[in-house]
């Protein structure tokens, strides 16, 4: 497993809005085969190959029901994007990540960034974002990656 801080200058994602934990499973596929067979119609995917799962900073998060978990893809521009595609702008941000193909990924990613936080003194919040990235999946590359809250 690696862990590193990557920073990103601000993104320009699209995206399938998954509602509820219930069926997650199922719903994160559906907007996987989504955004996998639109991007290559649509010139502004930075690539088509590489999504990302983002989040609302919001109390609804806290409940099963009404968690929401956008997958998205990068576009350089809005323009030309169907209207029914949620659409955002993430700020420039640095976070921990952590590359982790297992079994159970995002746990053991987790426990990775936690400590890699810890021994390193870094300090991280989402104040003032309305959306974070969670995680990164690169489907023809590194696989998993899972996002720490932005470093402060």
């Amino acid at each position: 497993m690696t862990v590193k801080i990557v920073e990103h200058n601000e993104l320009k994602l699209i995206g399938i809005p998954c509602i509820s934990l219930k069926a997650m499973p199922s719903k994160y596929e559906n907007a996987k085969e989504g955004l996998l067979s639109v991007a290559k119609h649509l010139p502004q995917v930075i690539n088509e190959q590489v999504h990302y799962g983002i989040w609302p900073q919001s109390d609804v998060q806290k409940n099963p029901e009404t968690h929401v978990y956008i997958l998205c893809v990068e576009v350089s521009s809005f323009e030309g994007i169907p209207e029914w595609f949620f659409k955002t702008t993430i700020d420039p941000q640095k976070c921990v990540v952590a590359i982790d193909n297992s079994e159970k990924c995002y746990d053991n990613a987790g426990e990775k960034i936690g400590q890699f936080l810890k021994e390193n003194g870094l300090k991280t919040s989402s104040e003032n974002r309305k959306y974070t990235i969670c995680e990164r999946y690169d489907y023809e590359g590194e696989g998993y990656s899972r996002y720490s809250l932005p470093i402060i």
